[in-house]
């Protein structure tokens, strides 16, 4: 936990009633996915606000400024993976009501900043892409414009990062050559189909090592070598 200093250099403490609140989080956020489940949206997005201005709180900023910098990428990516779902929640709640799309549209970039660079990136990432499928964003650019963020220009490349891991200079110029091809319609296809399923063909590698030798160090180290060579 930050401590805020005065002027005078003296640390000043959270009060009881901010530590309490904190204490209890968990149980707010749990009463916001009831209500979800109950499709009582106003309820929900009062508890996802309180359980977003309860970690505001604790960090001594506002709900507008709560960024990832305030927790700890390993030790807090529970409450990362919380937070972006609060999010992304009230984005989809917001999005209903025409007077409320700005909200939404706010509430979409701080799901971007909880998304990007972590574990469940991919898995937010399909949260918009079946919702998009579903027909119910009504301010489908802003969504999708969200999901392009999220699932193409992020730095997980995961074929490329399992055959090369410690290659920082292949997986920097694979990554910017997937944001050029997002310039494309069909390199946006292609992305896509890469998300898709990339992660998949990871796991069955890491799940069976013979398999892994065979397609990771015979087949794909030096297809994904000759792609950067050419792209460099």
């Amino acid at each position: 936990m930050s401590n805020k200093k005065k002027a005078d250099g003296e640390v000043e403490e959270l009060n009881e009633g901010v530590k309490n609140a904190y204490a209890e989080r968990l149980k707010t956020l749990k009463q916001a996915l009831d209500f979800v489940a109950k499709n009582d949206l106003p309820k929900s997005v009062e508890k996802f606000k309180h359980y977003l201005g309860i970690l505001a709180a604790y960090n001594r900023t506002d709900e507008k400024h709560l960024t990832p910098k305030m927790f700890d990428p390993e030790r807090d990516v529970a409450e990362l993976l919380l937070v972006s779902q609060a999010y992304w929640n009230l984005a989809k709640s917001y999005d209903k009501s025409p007077r409320l799309r700005q909200e939404s549209v706010r509430c979409l970039q701080q799901f971007i900043k909880f998304s990007i660079g972590y574990k469940y990136q991919h898995a937010n990432a399909q949260l918009i892409k079946k919702f998009l499928r579903s027909g119910q964003a009504h301010n489908k650019k802003a969504f999708q414009q969200a999901y392009e963020k999220i699932n193409v220009r992020s730095k997980n490349c995961y074929l490329a990062t399992h055959a090369y891991p410690e290659n920082e200079d292949l997986l920097n110029t694979l990554r910017a050559f997937k944001v050029k091809l997002a310039k494309y319609s069909a390199g946006i296809i292609f992305i896509n189909r890469y998300y898709d399923y990339s992660p998949y063909i990871v796991n069955s590698f890491e799940r069976n090592r013979s398999l892994d030798f065979v397609f990771n160090k015979i087949l794909l180290r030096p297809i994904i070598y000759l792609i950067y060579k050419v792209v460099k």
